[in-house]
């Protein structure tokens, strides 16, 4: 069990990591992901430390859940999948920090699970991508665990997340 800054932080780096469903998703569509970049910047910043209204997160998350149950209604594509699997790591990251029983980690790590088996059964080769999922996975519960100060594991995880272009499908906007 960990604690709520790291359900937070966890749930936060699996949004980081995946938000080029989001961008990807939203192109597609036409719309704007800036509710979705918003928000995660703002989970970052209070997580951090540089945030520190707890009210404010909590308007840029509403502005967030209503545009996202928007953009997904009646959406069954793969492509709102993956999206939706952005969103819902985004909610949990946000929503740990609003309320402390929230704990949304094994919920958020089985969606991605589940997302990358379905990725397979369409014919996919992904054995990569699942091997450098679960390795991510791994590196962020290390330094999560490591009891290195709060800042400096927040900090780590986050330049961990967004190191690398890739989603954890293998989506890259470059």
């Amino acid at each position: 069990t960990l604690s709520q800054w790291r359900r937070a932080t966890y749930c936060t780096a699996m949004a980081e990591r995946n938000r080029n469903h989001i961008s990807l998703f939203c192109e597609m569509q036409e719309q704007e992901d800036k509710p979705y970049a918003k928000c995660l910047s703002k989970t970052w910043a209070y997580l951090e430390g540089e945030l520190k209204s707890l009210d404010n997160l909590e308007r840029f998350f509403n502005e967030f859940d209503q545009w996202q149950n928007s953009l997904l209604d009646n959406q069954e594509s793969f492509g709102a999948e993956a999206a939706q699997q952005a969103c819902q790591s985004l909610y949990s990251a946000t929503y740990a920090l609003l309320d402390e029983s929230a704990n949304d980690c094994e919920l958020v790590q089985l969606s991605n699970k589940q997302l990358l088996v379905e990725f397979t059964e369409m014919g996919n080769d992904s054995e990569d991508l699942i091997a450098r999922q679960e390795q991510f996975e791994i590196q962020v519960f290390e330094l999560l665990t490591s009891g290195k100060p709060k800042r400096e594991t927040i900090l780590s995880i986050k330049k961990l997340a967004s190191s690398e272009p890739e989603s954890s499908l293998g989506i890259s906007l470059d």
